[in-house]
């Protein structure tokens, strides 16, 4: 038996090969991750998560600063659960971690572990006028790269209205699959000169947790903000 809830724009079904892997998924109903054997009629659940588009983004407007001076784009939430804006570590919040080390709100030789809460610093980032918003709603880091690419372009509009609303003088985008599509959206909404970077930033992780932490660093140091 195959469960499906009504998606939202982003998702249709998605099929890959040996497996399909059907992701159907809806801001107001629980997401169900279905596997499906393609040489067999059996199928079973391989992840069940309690998680929604509305659970991550009520995390995240608990830490909208009233004026946004400073906006990451990244790609989406994870599908490990290590959402940005959630309020304790799982040990592997890559991009929480390094962005927390690059403004020396965590010590930048010390690891992350499990279980540390998040709150202190996600006020401070707050306060700093610090917001991050993601192109997609749900986690796409499992999908295949032409269907993460499909993903990111039919969620531009909505995030483009997202970062109007925000507001925000400064823009750093980071991940190379998602910076073309989202500053060809920018430019076209006239919002391609907030944007700090001119190439892809790297996500902080597999060896480029450095050079994410010194782009972060560039890209503060040009909106004139002290590091």
């Amino acid at each position: 038996m195959v469960f499906r809830i009504p998606a939202i724009d982003c998702f249709s079904v998605l099929i890959r090969r040996p497996l399909r892997l059907l992701y159907e998924a809806s801001s107001g109903v629980k997401e169900r991750v279905v596997l499906f054997d393609q040489y067999s009629s059996r199928s079973s659940f391989i992840r069940e998560t309690k998680l929604s588009a509305a659970d991550f983004s009520r995390a995240r407007r608990k830490y909208r600063p009233s004026k946004v001076w400073f906006l990451l784009i990244a790609e989406s939430p994870p599908s490990s659960g290590g959402f940005f804006y959630f309020d304790t570590t799982i040990g592997k919040d890559h991009l929480f971690r390094e962005t927390m080390k690059a403004l020396k709100l965590w010590p930048q030789d010390e690891p992350m572990r499990r279980s540390v809460d998040k709150r202190p610093m996600l006020r401070r980032f707050q306060s700093s006028g610090f917001y991050l918003l993601d192109a997609c709603v749900l986690p796409v880091d499992k999908l295949s790269p032409i269907e993460r690419k499909k993903a990111v372009l039919s969620q531009t509009p909505r995030l483009v209205h997202e970062v109007i609303e925000a507001n925000p003088p400064h823009i750093l985008v980071v991940k190379s699959s998602i910076f073309k599509p989202v500053i060809a959206a920018l430019r076209e909404a006239g919002l391609w000169t907030r944007v700090l970077n001119s190439g892809p930033v790297p996500f902080p992780s597999h060896g480029n947790q450095p050079t994410y932490r010194t782009m972060l660093r560039r890209a503060l140091n040009k909106a004139r903000l002290p590091s």
